[in-house]
């Protein structure tokens, strides 16, 4: 895990540029603390920080063969394998990295190359002797890569930090990313951030870069995609071939120079990793998890449970209110941007806690958007087609309430893609609309809000369950991992999500959708018609079930049947601290005319709600205060 960096000078504009980049460079260097390197040409400076992983004393990055220059952040899990068949093909290896594949690879195979990497990666590959420069990310997007045009150039960064603190680059508020947020926690359109001019490179896509024509191109090398399998098979075979990936991944992602922990909550995703993992870890697998005061919210005990349970060396931090509020700024400043999640600085306080003890953990990202851990709203096409063809017949109120059917939604006129924004959303369409002033909204646009979203309802090939899947993979996975990069990194240490191998991911899209939330029986299916996903999930159906059912053979049953909690922090009831309403009514938040007042005021009279399992009033206002105190660290500060 490193940090990559460089800089593409078309017109030779930055005759200084190797000099730029070297400063902007030591700005990430918490990515790799352990080495540096550089190349520079006419054309492109290059830079890199090396977290050492595998190893330790050779591999330090750009690596130069011949007329091909790379460098690279992440991992290749396969290398061993790739490189046997370079080695068959004559190619003389120096080193025992993954990073030394890649010029060897591209040299054989050209641009094809990266669809042999089985991974996480953001590369960045210089062509010298055909004046081209490619930039690669990942299949799922695990890593990072941002990149901004300037001045007839192109910056590129593993993190927006090494743009933003460019000389020259100018901090404007992007607004259709900031809808986007309040929307759905984060910009979700790879073409608009919180700052103007940035971007982000979309997974399974590369940057072709002509120097000679100043030409940028974006081309696709994998799809993310779900199948429907011509033959279906029975729910053993699934259940076995599960079994064995996740195996194969999790023995895969171990391997390192340097030791390995895992993140621990105690509930099913990260108590199956670990449990796993034991059985391949060399020693005592050491484990981590973060606890709260607040008992409705702690679930450090089920942790424990778990650990005891697999005999690991278990770690746990307790977080209070005053360490949440006492660093969120700084979580902010290590984003450069407002925070999504609620939990990224107990991840970060956790991370900070583990540093000097492992360099490099497995987390459980990805098992709830592909194995279907979101229920309350992946299962909700069923009541989109309840009210579908109830509401064609009859249109009485109290067939509504008889069948527990939203009263405001229009379900003859409506289509699944309002329904699914109707389930899922922080601020809905109508309260971002409200809560912003008009000069604000004029410059929103609203299409490239709604476009990674869209496009996922708009294949007719996909059934409606695949496409709600579709959109949490695409769309709502992004925003995880970018907080589990980022608050990881930021001490040094290497996250790693077995869940998203490639084998696992390729799999279990090909898993009918009945073994991913299923019913518990034909009873209780009818029993739903009469409810709404809101109150039937997880009592009258089974989310991840062919996760659960694998995770039989390795843990308790309590926690193999264990409901989703999440990772809940008390934000109604901390987001009634005075220190909240003196940011968001502040004169300085007030005078940006971005928020209408009366609409903020309105949000801060939050009352102990029992309607609100998730907390999602405190959250709400957390995520404005996270706008403000962002804008003042770098709009008014620019």
């Amino acid at each position: 895990m490193c940090s990559i960096l460089g800089l593409i000078d078309f017109d030779n504009k930055y005759p200084s540029k190797n000099e730029k980049i070297f400063n902007l460079n030591k700005l990430l260097s918490h990515r790799g603390p352990d080495d540096e390197g550089y190349f520079n040409d006419e054309y492109i400076s290059l830079a890199f920080n090396r977290l050492s992983i595998i190893d330790l004393n050779a591999g330090n990055q750009p690596i130069i063969r011949n007329d091909i220059i790379s460098i690279f952040n992440g991992e290749i899990y396969n290398f061993k394998s790739i490189r046997k068949e370079l080695e068959t093909l004559n190619y003389k290896f120096e080193t025992n990295t993954d990073s030394e594949i890649i010029p060897f690879a591209f040299s054989e195979w050209g641009i094809d190359f990266v669809k042999k990497l089985s991974g996480m990666f953001s590369i960045a590959l210089y062509d010298k002797k055909k004046g081209k420069i490619y930039l690669f990310r990942d299949r799922i997007g695990i890593k990072p890569l941002f990149y901004s045009n300037i001045n007839d150039g192109l910056i590129f960064s593993s993190e927006v930090k090494g743009i933003i603190n460019f000389p020259g680059f100018e901090k404007k508020i992007d607004y259709t990313g900031v809808y986007s947020y309040l929307s759905f926690r984060y910009p979700t359109n790879n073409n608009n951030y919180f700052f103007k001019n940035i971007k982000r490179l979309n997974p399974g896509h590369y940057l072709e870069i002509n120097i000679n024509l100043k030409k940028i191109t974006e081309h696709k090398y994998w799809n993310l995609k779900i199948n429907k399998p011509k033959y279906e098979k029975n729910e053993n075979f699934y259940l076995e071939k599960l079994d064995q990936l996740l195996n194969d991944a999790v023995k895969s992602h171990l391997q390192s120079d340097v030791p390995v922990g895992v993140f621990l909550s105690g509930g099913l995703d990260s108590s199956l990793l670990a449990a796993i993992a034991t059985k391949h870890h060399v020693g005592k697998l050491k484990t981590y998890s973060v606890g709260f005061k607040e008992e409705k919210y702690n679930e450090g005990n089920k942790a424990k449970l778990i650990s005891n349970h697999i005999n690991s060396d278990h770690t746990e931090i307790v977080i209070e209110k005053k360490d949440f509020f006492e660093n969120l700024q700084k979580i902010i400043e290590i984003k450069d941007a407002p925070i999504s999640i609620p939990h990224e600085y107990p991840l970060y306080a956790l991370t900070q806690k583990m540093r000097g003890d492992v360099k490099v953990v497995l987390s459980g990202e990805g098992a709830d958007e592909f194995f279907g851990g979101y229920s309350r709203v992946q299962k909700s096409p069923f009541d989109y087609k309840k009210g579908k063809f109830i509401y064609s017949f009859i249109k009485s109120p109290l067939i509504k309430e008889i069948f527990s059917l939203e009263k405001n939604f229009d379900f003859k006129n409506k289509n699944l893609i309002d329904y699914f924004f109707e389930k899922y959303n922080w601020f809905n369409f109508k309260e971002t609309d409200d809560l912003l002033t008009n000069k604000i909204k004029n410059e929103v646009d609203l299409k490239s809000v709604l476009e990674p979203w869209a496009k996922n309802f708009d294949n007719s090939k996909n059934k409606s369950y695949d496409q709600i899947l579709s959109s949490f993979q695409e769309n709502h996975l992004q925003c995880l991992l970018d907080r589990l990069d980022i608050m990881t990194m930021a001490n040094s240490i290497e996250a790693r999500v077995p869940f998203l191998d490639n084998a696992v991911v390729e799999f279990i899209n090909n898993v009918p959708f009945k073994y991913k939330i299923k019913w518990k029986s034909s009873y209780h299916k009818f029993k739903s018609l009469f409810s709404n996903s809101s109150i039937y999930t997880e009592n009258n159906d089974i989310n991840k079930y062919l996760l659960r059912k694998c995770s039989e053979k390795y843990l308790p049953q309590n926690t193999s049947m264990e409901k989703k909690l999440g990772f809940p922090l008390p934000m109604n009831e901390w987001m009634r601290d005075d220190r909240i309403k003196e940011i968001l009514l502040d004169s300085t938040t007030l005078n940006r005319k971005i928020f209408n007042k009366d609409k903020i005021e309105k949000l801060l009279k939050i009352k102990k709600e029992t309607n609100d399992p998730y907390d999602f009033s405190g959250k709400k206002i957390w995520m404005l205060v996270n706008l403000e105190i962002w804008m003042r660290c770098y709009i008014d500060s620019k």
